[in-house]
């Protein structure tokens, strides 16, 4: 056993240095030419910040994988089995079994079917945190892609319909959607207290945090429309609660801009870390899980 851990552990280190190398490259080399940031020392302050934290986030997820190929019964190592069943995903990616299977994964990790037949405002709760949160993390891939790689007028014109009704609206609704759903999940777990619901350590650090990461960003986008920050003029109706918040905000706030920005930032760094030991993983990736042990071949997991 010691001599197949031994065996196998390098193609593991090779693998996860291989990611963050990939990963880091890609988040170092974008131009970020749009960014509305105006200190460039803070923009390479979060870029050094934000990769170290995908190398927790990746040591995270590995470390869960592995926790998962240690159930019992099986045979062989934690590393092996994980690197099995890796070549035998490469092997099914291109079948159409895989795909079709994969968005069904994905839809139940999202809709969470059977929680709805249980408690309808769960269901609720979770729909509107993590309908948000992915909607979020599509539109953030979409504008990266759009701002940074393809250079596309209508997302970079201040009142490019883009720019208006994804940058601006999209963003707001997903905000607004994982809002609603942290203000009930943060009501019943610290004032309404049902006596079904049982409130940890992880479970309020995780909606504290999502609530910090999300309120900091209207917060930000309110500082941006008030002080009339360059990117935020045409902001108004298509940043709904961005612009709700400017209304309180005093114009003078946008002289602080670039400080609220780089905390918002590291924030949400952070955030990225802390997922794989999270709740908020363990509620994607535990059916997406399911699902992919049943895709597998016989014989990947107990080899």
């Amino acid at each position: 056993m010691s001599g197949r851990y031994l065996k196998d552990r390098p193609m593991l280190y090779l693998l996860f240095f291989g990611a963050v190398v990939v990963v880091s490259a890609i988040i170092l080399l974008l131009p970020y030419d749009t960014t509305y940031v105006r200190n460039e020392a803070y923009l390479d302050l979060f870029l050094g910040v934000i990769v170290a934290c995908v190398a927790v986030f990746l040591f995270g997820t590995l470390f869960n994988a592995l926790t998962w190929m240690s159930g019992k019964g099986l045979t062989g190592t934690p590393e092996g089995r994980l690197l099995r069943l890796l070549r035998k995903t490469v092997g099914l990616v291109m079948t159409r079994r895989f795909w079709r299977r994969g968005v069904a994964s994905v839809r139940d990790a999202l809709y969470l079917s059977k929680l709805k037949g249980r408690s309808s405002m769960r269901w609720a709760t979770h729909i509107l945190i993590l309908g948000g949160f992915a909607a979020t993390f599509v539109l953030d891939l979409i504008v990266t892609f759009s701002l940074d790689i393809v250079k596309w007028s209508s997302m970079i014109d201040s009142y490019g319909w883009a720019k208006l009704w994804i940058r601006d609206f999209a963003f707001d609704l997903a905000g607004s959607m994982m809002l609603m759903g942290l203000i009930i999940a943060a009501a019943r777990r610290f004032v309404f207290r049902p006596k079904i619901l049982r409130t940890e350590l992880p479970d309020a650090v995780s909606i504290l945090f999502l609530l910090a990461v999300v309120l900091g960003g209207f917060i930000l986008e309110g500082i941006g429309i008030a002080g009339q920050i360059q990117g935020h003029e045409s902001n108004g109706a298509y940043s709904f609660l961005g612009y709700a918040f400017s209304l309180v905000t005093p114009q003078s706030f946008g002289l602080y801009y670039d400080q609220v920005w780089l905390l918002h930032a590291i924030m949400s760094a952070l955030l990225i870390a802390y997922i794989p030991f999270s709740k908020l993983f363990h509620m994607i990736a535990t059916p997406i899980a399911i699902e992919a042990d049943e895709l597998m071949p016989s014989g990947v997991n107990s080899a």
